[in-house]
């Protein structure tokens, strides 16, 4: 056997940076770029051009790129369906047409559901922003001499209920007798100078 002159140690040292002040120093600059993209430019208005406002609309969720992902998973899966029914169509004739129309019409059904929250999601939103912004609600006062926290709500006062005109009347009930036409009466003209009533 030859011998070889020099021989090699392979010596492991702990290293404390790279297993343990690395990724807490990783973290503190996740958590902090994270922090100040959030508050210098995601929870501003957006007021930015090209593809700073692009890319404002797509942290601030208002570009959904998820319906397009699903329309497209949805064409992929429609066509490895069709492919492995036709695959599977020379050995198992009844299991690849089984395939071929259940498969599409599960497939079909948990994309539409998927994507029918997603339009959902965003037509709400579109609903919001065409209604703006709600009043803020304005707090009751509490009736004097009672605790606020044990008060109940107020509600506002009822207006009496105006008398209803003579045409507006409630009918009598079909039960009951009818009631004889009145002669009508002649207006009473008011007494002149001398003469007696």
């Amino acid at each position: 056997m030859p011998s070889y002159p020099y021989s090699y140690a392979h010596t492991y040292t702990y290293t404390p940076f790279f297993s343990l002040i690395l990724p807490i120093l990783a973290l503190i600059v996740i958590i902090a770029g994270g922090l100040a993209l959030y508050f210098l430019f995601v929870r501003k208005p957006n007021r930015f051009q090209g593809a700073a406002a692009k890319l404002h609309d797509a942290l601030n969720f208002r570009t959904f790129y998820t319906e397009k992902l699903l329309r497209a998973l949805y064409s992929i899966t429609v066509v490895a369906i069709v492919v492995y029914s036709v695959v599977l169509l020379f050995t198992h004739f009844f299991t690849a047409l089984l395939l071929f129309v259940l498969g599409n019409l599960v497939a079909r059904i948990v994309y539409e559901y998927a994507l029918l929250l997603l339009v959902l999601c965003r037509n709400t939103q579109e609903i919001n922003r065409k209604m703006g912004p709600l009043p803020e609600e304005q707090p009751i006062p509490p009736a004097a001499g009672s605790h606020p926290a044990s008060s109940a709500p107020q509600q506002p006062p009822v207006p009496p209920a105006a008398p209803q005109p003579a045409a507006q009347q409630p009918c009598p009930p079909q039960n009951a007798a009818p009631v004889p036409p009145q002669a009508p009466q002649q207006p009473s003209t008011p007494p002149q100078d001398g003469q007696q009533p």
